[in-house]
């Protein structure tokens, strides 16, 4: 008898222990923070709700090599992009908080066709009465960055570069607005993309000019400036002051005379240059047949005075001034100097 007694408490003590190992197994943690997939026969069956136990072991959650692959492209505080899962592959265990989908940066074009690189996040969360389309799709995160970057690529390129600061709310409530109206749409027979199985919280972005280096190909021309770069400097130009525009050209002027010089001066030969053709001196150089340089005159104020010419009595007797250009070139050509003779 006693036997027996032994042999029966046995079996309900493994009973036991195989029920909690079942029970310990079988229980999911799930709620608003996180769900499982459940499937039966190899259908879908549904999305855990609520911390429970699944008691029919026709009934599976999806895991290991069967859990869906969610991955997303985000950031972090210091401004590094990553790959972030929203699975746990080991449980199955799907998380439904809060995330930030932040693709790496990329470079539109404004209606002016100025070139602003572009760094958009969106804040979003999976739909668990939905559940089932992300989890059958091969690449949710590719899909979700390209559909957030074209859209901001859209709004933005409808804009002037100088308007994007001004109306960057109004961009990124516009695109916030499409992605909850693809996810949602009014009319379900005008879809206009393809949902996603998501909710849509907040959609933001920053952004900073493309800075190009300079095509230091000569033929370009002494400023070396290539076609991309001129475009943007008429851009920049087209309504600025008139003064402006005239005191920038005076200076590509000059830079333009310097670089001749300097690439002229680099040819190893002797280079003469006027102070006229330097643009140092408004006075006119005529060149004589044997080389020698010829300034001419200031021309004076004079005032005709009865059939003659004088000069101005307001001004006085005083000198007329001397440019410094035309005084260098009464010097003369310098005089070799002769070492003196002996006796």
């Amino acid at each position: 008898m006693i036997e027996i007694v032994a042999v029966i408490l046995i079996v309900l003590v493994a009973f036991l222990i195989v029920f909690l190992m079942y029970r310990a197994a079988r229980s999911y943690d799930a709620g608003s923070h996180a769900t499982f997939i459940t499937t039966k026969q190899g259908d879908f069956y549904g999305a855990l709700r609520a911390p429970m136990t699944i008691w029919d072991p026709r009934i599976k959650v999806l895991r290991d090599r069967h859990a869906p692959d969610l991955t997303i492209m985000t950031v972090d505080a210091g401004g590094s992009y990553y790959e972030k899962s929203l699975v746990n592959r080991r449980t199955g265990e799907i998380s439904l908080r809060v995330h930030t989908c932040a693709p790496r940066p990329f470079v539109t074009r404004t209606s002016d066709k100025r070139s602003l690189v572009i760094k958009p996040k969106v804040s979003f969360q999976l739909d668990v009465d939905r559940i089932q389309i992300p989890t059958q799709m091969e690449t949710f995160g590719t899909t979700l960055g390209s559909r957030i970057e074209n859209l901001f690529d859209n709004a933005i390129g409808e804009h002037e570069d100088q308007d994007v600061f001004a109306k960057q709310r109004e961009i990124e409530a516009r695109v916030l607005r499409e992605l909850m109206q693809i996810e949602n749409p009014a009319d379900p027979s005008q879809a206009t993309g393809m949902p996603m199985g998501i909710k849509f919280y907040d959609a933001m972005f920053s952004y900073e000019p493309l800075v190009k280096e300079l095509n230091r190909d000569p033929s370009n021309g002494p400023m070396a400036y290539d076609s991309e770069h001129l475009d943007d400097i008429v851009d920049m130009l087209e309504k600025a002051n008139p003064a402006t525009i005239e005191t920038l050209m005076r200076m590509l002027e000059l830079q333009t005379k310097q670089n001749i010089v300097q690439m002229l001066c680099k040819s190893g030969g002797l280079v003469a240059f006027t102070a006229s053709e330097l643009g140092l001196s408004e006075r006119t150089v005529e060149r004589a047949s044997n080389g020698a340089n010829i300034m001419k005159p200031a021309a004076q104020t004079v005032h005709a005075i009865n059939g003659g010419v004088a000069a101005d009595p307001v001004a006085g007797p005083v000198a007329a001034p001397v440019d410094a250009a035309t005084a260098y070139y009464n010097l003369g050509a310098p005089k070799s100097a002769q070492p003196p003779k002996g006796n």
